[in-house]
């Protein structure tokens, strides 16, 4: 795929998710399920989200199983930055509409500012979670993988967008039915995600191989 575009490798991914969710339906319901139940207490939808990674990413391998001993060492290891990351967002989103609302009640410029800023740094750390959830899942340290994940934002803004705003859609579509939310969300939005990232991924690296190979 030398010479692909972000919007190439993105449509790409996007027409891989619907066989990789038909012929994996079963485990990915297993793992929504578990998903909603793990996030129940809601300071625990950190580490549920990045143990559903692990399984989706498991799945996705040549292997195509769910290495419980994986998930269950990624989330020992990276759990309690997933916990403090997945924080992030809400607080700020949090922070948005207290702002937003007494803005519009006193009709304060300073407070749609801030509240303005503060829902953009919300949705830039959430769209950078993506990518940094996929490398915690990896297995890299927090640290790294925050770093990466910014950086995949910056590299790949339209693919990370577009993404974020189909996983709204299978959110609200699956949403207007409580069942197909516990079964079906976090299977088919992480498989999404996931499939992203790790296609958007491969064409860097390809392309990158094939620029060294010119310039040798």
């Amino acid at each position: 795929m030398t010479g692909e575009t972000d919007q190439a490798a993105f449509r790409r991914a996007i027409a891989e998710v619907p066989g990789f969710v038909y012929h994996n339906g079963l485990r990915l319901a297993l793992v929504s399920l578990a998903w909603v139940v793990a996030s129940l207490p809601l300071v625990t939808i950190g580490p549920a989200t990045l143990a559903a990674y692990a399984a989706v990413r498991g799945l996705r391998s040549d292997h195509n199983r769910i290495d419980r001993a994986n998930v269950w060492a990624v989330v020992r290891r990276n759990g309690v930055a997933s916990a403090l990351f997945s924080g992030v967002p809400v607080a700020f989103g949090a922070v948005a509409v207290t702002y937003g609302v007494t803005a519009l009640r006193e009709g304060s410029l300073a407070g749609e500012v801030a509240a303005l800023v503060a829902a953009y740094v919300a949705l830039y750390v959430a769209l950078a979670l993506i990518p940094t959830y996929v490398e915690l899942a990896r297995g890299s340290d927090p640290v790294a993988a925050f770093r990466y994940g910014v950086g995949w934002l910056a590299r790949h803004p339209t693919p990370a967008l577009a993404t974020g705003l189909l996983t709204l859609v299978v959110l609200a579509v699956t949403a207007v039915l409580t069942v197909a939310f516990v079964l079906l969300f976090a299977g088919v939005a992480f498989s999404l995600q996931v499939a992203v990232v790790e296609t958007v991924d491969d064409r860097t690296n390809e392309t990158s191989v094939a620029a060294g190979a010119t310039a040798c």
